[in-house]
């Protein structure tokens, strides 16, 4: 697994996938992201429809553009602390997606049925 290479344990590396749930196709990230994804694996001849390749870009990030969330990783103890200690990153991954997904749920739909 990328994850347990670049020096996370199992706990740090299971922390991390539960919070993202990957599903191995496109994820559900904002615009920008999708095209950090696009560009980091054409550049490194890696498919972003995979859970692999979308592993090795966010492994990429949480080292080098995300350090302090990584950091926060790699302090982890256990799943719950690794889910906690990446929450920033992949709500920064996702927040204006869940924004446009209540839009299009239409006006005064809150969503509860």
């Amino acid at each position: 697994m990328t994850l347990v290479d670049d020096s996370w344990t199992e706990e740090q590396a299971q922390g991390l996938l539960d919070s993202l749930r990957l599903t191995g196709v496109v994820p559900d990230w904002k615009p920008e992201h999708l095209q950090k994804l696009y560009d980091w694996c054409s550049a490194h001849e890696k498919d972003h429809k995979t859970i692999e390749g979308q592993l090795e870009f966010i492994a990429y990030e949480l080292c080098n553009t995300y350090e302090g969330i990584g950091m926060a990783l790699k302090l982890a103890q256990t799943r719950e602390e690794a889910s906690k200690a990446v929450e920033p990153y992949v709500k920064a991954l996702r927040e204006d997606r869940e924004w446009f997904r209540g839009l299009k749920s239409g006006p005064g739909d809150n969503g509860e049925g």
